[in-house]
């Protein structure tokens, strides 16, 4: 009986819950732009660690996105102080493309005329929100007990928004 409680509680040990908090530095491809990011990390066990992520890219070109993102990594020690894994994930993505200025180039044109061109003066705002699944790897440093720096690239598979996010992350564990 004591057997099995000593084993229970080492069990109980080897899961608990290792938290961290952190910044990440994103480059998504289809959105061809920077962004900022913060994540929060949980370690169901010693090996499985599930993150929730907010990212928000910089509009270009008129075009902007954020995302929320929730993904399980699995940790390879590979070396004393670094670490690999797999993550896969889930997407909520949100874009939107703001209307078009054409300015006053098109000023002295006749109605008729921007209307075949199909010019207007100001197009309308459109935005898509859409989920998807993130499929990716990363690298992790402890850089000592309480801070990592990572490098993580996932692809975002979400209906006509695909792409590839390139992140470099700091972490504070408490």
């Amino acid at each position: 009986m004591v057997a099995i409680l000593a084993m229970g509680s080492v069990c109980a040990f080897a899961q608990k819950g290792e938290q961290r908090v952190g910044l990440n530095l994103n480059y998504g491809t289809e959105i061809s732009n920077v962004g900022f990011g913060a994540k929060y990390q949980y370690g169901i066990t010693d090996a499985i660690r599930l993150e929730g992520s907010f990212d928000y890219f910089f509009k270009k070109d008129g075009l902007g996105m954020w995302d929320i993102n929730v993904n399980a990594h699995y940790l390879f020690p590979v070396a004393e102080k670094f670490k690999v894994y797999p993550l896969v994930g889930l997407t909520y993505s949100h874009w939107k493309m703001d209307g078009i200025d054409y300015g006053s180039e098109f000023d002295g044109m006749s109605p008729e005329d921007k209307e075949e061109w199909g010019i207007t003066d100001l197009e309308e705002s459109s935005s898509a929100s859409k989920f998807g699944v993130n499929l990716g790897a990363g690298v992790q440093y402890d850089v000592n007990e309480t801070w990592a720096v990572n490098f993580e690239v996932k692809y975002q598979l979400i209906s006509d928004f695909n792409q590839a996010v390139f992140g470099l992350g700091v972490a504070y564990k408490f």
